[in-house]
């Protein structure tokens, strides 16, 4: 449990990092994307602190702070979801239990429509899911340096 535990930690520390390399332009317009129904789904203190996030001009660097740590997965959902897509759609039948090798071929097919930080957003979000890909895309940003965040 311990272990599980510092692993989600670690991931969750790789997110909230991928998510300040995003920058605070594209955070911001991913929690103007967010869904009113979102929003009213979660939990009080998350509703607030997405609201709050959305009014502010440096939204990537205040998840940083402790009180909107928590929102991190949602945002980086709302601002992944078309890289997603389009992953899921080149995996094709493989998208249910890929393997490393068919998630860099999937990646290499979008590559051109999506930037680096925004695949290393996507996976980075998906590695702190329990989607069945979440070990690869874990690995796949622990090695391959261009999905490491750059300053």
């Amino acid at each position: 449990m311990e272990n599980t535990e510092s692993v989600i930690a670690a991931r969750m520390e790789r997110l909230q990092q991928i998510l300040l390399w995003v920058g605070d332009a594209d955070v911001a317009r991913g929690l103007r994307g967010l869904p009113v129904a979102e929003f009213d789904s979660q939990p009080l203190a998350v509703r607030t602190a997405l609201r709050t996030l959305r009014r502010k001009r440096d939204p990537a660097t205040a998840l940083q702070q402790p009180q909107y740590r928590p929102t991190a997965p949602l945002v980086a959902e709302a601002l992944s979801e078309s890289c997603m897509d389009a992953v899921v759609i080149a995996l094709g039948e493989a998208a249910d239990q890929p393997d490393r090798h068919q998630v860099l071929e999937a990646l290499e097919l979008v590559q051109d429509r999506f930037s680096a930080s925004a695949i290393a957003l996507m996976l980075a979000y998906v590695s702190v899911t329990d989607m069945a890909a979440a070990d690869v895309c874990d690995e796949i940003l622990a090695s391959d340096e261009r999905f490491t965040p750059k300053p």
